[in-house]
């Protein structure tokens, strides 16, 4: 018989059927017929189960799954009432093609006819009578084997076109790479040209081939390079998340894609129908991206030939792409040539146009570059490029560019910077890693660098032009002795002059030890000094006393904030340790910059400070840092004010609300203190904003169990409405003017109160909030006991006491409210007890002792109604008794 069934009408034949056999079909049709469906689902639960069978229809939705349900009860019937006649073959062939394209291995495929036999056997036992049993079951079981033949005749026809394919496609890739083109191809493009011609010439379903290259520095635009089989009209393809294209190019990954997807692109849609697949091959080196693509007529092709065989496009791609990058370097460094870096130049110029950022263009050109040559020899030279080069390149970011534009001048270029700042410090570090000395054959050679910088797009200009006002400042730079950095004049506005004014007096101040504190009493809203502020001052020989407005722009400097930071915490510490042998106990806050948070020696030079001073505790120590900091590097500063915490200094958020940070600032970093920024204070009497920024972070550091210092009260009224808000701690003209630190004891004595007690007791009250979410962390945990709810956080850890809801509160406004009285100490025991009953409930729990665990809970309970009351009794008791006494007073 013919393998292939080229005549469908001697299957029946073969399989011993005759009419007689269809006639006894026919009397019993219905009983098999009538649970079709059933059999149906039985069928593709079967399929389901196997992992192998299953990854074929893992992204069919429920309906197209209903539906393939559906046409299998189709089939069921249709295998009973057809009796294999020829078109019954044919569409059964064309199924199994179908099934050899999905995926599905034939082993697989002739188990589910098993289910079939299954299914109709006990129909057949139970309701057939037994004379016809031995019969109709032959017929039946010949029926599935006929089924399944023709089947599996579609399964092997489309299992060799498929191998003719693959053969196909292998056989263009070995002409493609034995072609003579590409031995005389000077641009290293013919391979993949060559490559997109012949695939649609030679296979039967491969219409269209082609690929799209880009610089990945460029990320909105592709240029088509070769398309071959159909017409593609479109020269470039801009950028668009939807397209497929650059979806697969910014994955990385080969995408296949179908035609038909409502979400295709114009361009794609024009293919229809000629092309119903199409798959999308990403390729890159260095700098240079490109995107092979090819459209098949046929859905499913490139699954049922294998993404192996499309992939070496990309790989052949990979090599072009090489090819085509060492056109592009510098042969010496390997670093962009003055082709690529112009290229990259006009990239990046669009893309700060784009993206309203600034672009930093600097030309480098060594100093004493032509002296090494002359005595040591070009050799000599080459390995001094090679060493600043490498020691160059490891100054720079991520997306950073360094090119050689000949002999010892270097281009480099600083996209996205957000400040003329972020390019001094990356250019301060290459001056300082040039002038490192070089040691080459046994000779440490000495040499600098001139920096001529212009920015854009303050200087709005072309590329060409661009590059020549940095030729400008570079010949300025080399004018005036080397080794230093000169911007572009025109391009340097007044801010920036401004602000290196300011780095010059800091940098003289440092060094002519002219730096100097002043203190600012930070004051108790319930009547005590809680402490100071360390304030910088310059005292300068000309112009007298400066304050912060002078200098400002280099204290978080990276040449001069960890010197400045040094000299504070030292002079700091030392007022604070003289303050502490007098007797007063004055917590010391000194302001500590981004830069020298950040910087790996500051927890050394915080215990250097620490140790030099001992007399004063870690305790009576604040640090403040700006919402910058951790802005700047969250992780490390985390650990930096963790590090902190654990030496017994305290931590607060300065100029609180005037950055980029939010409310999560208040729980993410290991902070005890909020400084509300003066900007809000001035005017929240005026300004409903303010007011409301105000309270809002007042109201969630209260919570939170965090001191708020209001910054900048100048006024009587700013502090009773600061005080009636809740806001424990005030600063500012009203009480006093920065001094010095020798003034602080006579201003002590002579301090007076203004009695904001009374409307600090009387203020916002959040205790009901609280305890609210105590109450309900409380039963969530009893409710735990019984395995009815998750333990909530913050119960049984071991810092818990001081974590939890009502632990912040007790440590934060309790503490100050109440501080030592006998009542409060017992509420604070109390709310001990009631963790460690936790703890141990929750061991005997572990240990499957219910019952004694459930004791504990209750035991716990009680505890916890005793704290409550007791907590209400001293706080609404001593508000009213405070209400009472403010009524009588007037």
């Amino acid at each position: 018989m013919n393998s292939s069934l080229k005549r469908p009408d001697s299957l029946v034949s073969f399989l011993g059927l005759d009419s007689e056999d269809f006639t006894l079909l026919d009397q019993y049709w219905g009983l098999f017929a009538q649970s079709a469906e059933q059999l149906a689902r039985d069928f593709y639960n079967y399929l389901f189960s196997h992992p192998a069978t299953a990854a074929a229809f893992r992204n069919f939705s429920e309906a197209q799954i209903e539906a393939l349900v559906q046409r299998q009860a189709e089939h069921g019937y249709g295998l009973l009432n057809n009796q294999l006649n020829p078109s019954w073959q044919i569409a059964m062939q064309q199924l199994g093609a179908k099934h050899h394209h999905l995926g599905i291995d034939p082993a697989w495929l002739a188990g589910g006819y098993t289910i079939y036999w299954r299914h109709w056997q006990p129909i057949l036992e139970k309701h057939v009578p037994t004379e016809h049993h031995s019969r109709l079951g032959q017929i039946l079981i010949s029926l599935l084997m006929g089924d399944l033949m023709s089947q599996l005749s579609g399964y092997a026809r489309a299992a060799r076109e498929t191998d003719g394919e693959r053969s196909a496609v292998f056989d263009v890739l070995l002409d493609t790479l034995a072609s003579t083109r590409i031995e005389k191809d000077t641009d290293n493009t013919s391979l993949l040209q060559v490559l997109c011609e012949r695939l649609p010439r030679k296979s039967r379903y491969i219409t269209l081939a082609g690929y799209f290259l880009c610089s990945s520095r460029v990320n909105d635009l592709l240029t088509l390079e070769a398309s071959a089989g159909l017409r593609l009209s479109m020269p470039y393809l801009p950028y668009s998340a939807e397209d497929p294209c650059w979806q697969a190019l910014q994955q990385n990954q080969v995408l296949v894609y179908s035609s038909d997807d409502p979400a295709a692109p114009e361009w794609i849609r024009k293919l229809r129908p000629r092309v119903q697949e199409m798959v999308f091959l990403p390729f890159s080196s260095g700098d240079l991206q490109g995107l092979g693509f090819i459209g098949a007529r046929a859905k499913g092709y490139f699954n049922r030939i294998g993404s192996d065989y499309f992939e070496a496009f990309a790989h052949l791609g990979e090599i072009v792409l090489q090819l085509r990058n060492r056109m592009l370097r510098d042969p010496l460094t390997q670093v962009p040539n003055r082709l690529l870096f112009m290229d990259r130049l006009e990239i990046a110029r669009r893309q700060a146009s784009r993206e309203e950022t600034l672009l930093g263009v600097v030309l480098l050109d060594l100093d004493g570059f032509k002296p090494v040559n002359d005595r040591f020899g070009h050799g000599a030279g080459d390995r001094l490029l090679l060493s600043v080069t490498q020691r160059i390149r490891q100054c720079l970011r991520s997306g950073d560019t360094l090119g050689r534009l000949g002999g010892d001048e270097f281009g480099l270029l600083f996209p996205s910077l957000s400040s003329i700042d972020d390019l001094d410090f990356i250019c301060g570090r290459i001056l300082e890693t040039v002038r490192t000395p070089v040691e080459i054959d046994g000779e440490w050679i000495h040499v600098s660098a001139s920096l001529g910088v212009t920015l854009y797009p303050l200087d709005e200009v072309s590329v060409e032009t661009l590059l020549a006002h940095a030729d400008m400042a570079l010949y300025a730079a080399k004018k005036q002795g080397g080794d230093q950095l000169s911007l572009y004049s025109l391009t340097l506005d007044e801010a920036a002059q401004n602000a290196a004014n300011m780095r010059l007096l800091l940098e003289r101040g440092l060094k002519n030890h002219q730096l100097l504190l002043y203190y600012q009493p930070i004051v108790n809203s319930f009547g005590g000094v809680s402490g100071v502020e360390s304030l910088l001052r310059i005292l300068d020989p000309e112009r007298g006393l400066l304050g912060p407005a002078a200098f400002w722009a280099g204290l978080d400097h990276h040449r001069y904030a960890r010197d400045v930071g040094i000299f504070v915490m030292d002079a700091a510490f030392r007022q604070g340790q003289i303050w502490q042998q007098q007797g007063l106990a004055l917590r010391v806050s000194v302001n500590i910059s981004a830069h020298h948070l950040l910087d790996a020696r500051f927890l050394d030079d915080l215990g250097k400070a620490l140790r030099k001073y001992p007399d004063l505790p870690a305790e009576q120590i604040e640090i403040e840092i700006t919402e910058s900091a951790p802005l700047n590097d969250l992780l490390h500063a985390q650990e930096r004010l963790a590090a902190c915490n654990d030496l017994g200094v305290r931590v607060a958020l300065d100029d609180f609300g005037t950055g980029n940070a939010s409310l999560t600032y208040l729980q993410q970093l290991p902070a005890q203190s909020v400084k509300l920024d003066q900007s809000f204070v001035r005017d929240m009497i005026n300004d409903p904003k303010d007011l409301a920024i105000v309270a809002a972070v007042i109201t969630a550091s209260r919570m939170l169990g965090l001191d708020v210092i209001a910054e900048g009260v100048e006024t009587e009224a700013h502090a009773k409405l600061l005080a009636k808000m809740g806001c424990g701690h005030l600063q500012g003209y009203l009480f006093a003017k920065p001094m010095p630190g020798e003034d602080i004891p006579l201003w002590l004595r002579q301090f007076k109160n203004l009695n904001l007690s009374v409307l600090s007791h009387a203020s916002i009250d959040i205790l009901p909030t609280l305890l609210e979410g105590h109450g309900q962390r409380t039963e969530n945990f009893l409710l735990a006991m019984r395995e009815q709810k998750s333990i909530p956080q913050h119960v049984l850890e071991q810092d818990a006491e001081e974590k939890c809801h009502l632990g912040r509160w007790l440590k934060g406004d309790g503490s100050l409210r109440f501080g030592e009285q006998s009542e409060f100490l017992q509420i604070l025991q109390r709310h001990e007890k009631i963790h460690h009953l936790a703890r141990q409930a929750k061991l005997a729990l572990d240990n499957g002792d219910v019952a004694n665990a459930l004791y504990l809970g209750s035991v716990l309970e009680c505890e916890n109604n005793k704290m409550i009351k007791e907590l209400r009794n001293l706080v609404y008791d001593e508000e009213s008794a405070l209400s009472c006494s403010h009524g009588t007073q007037h």
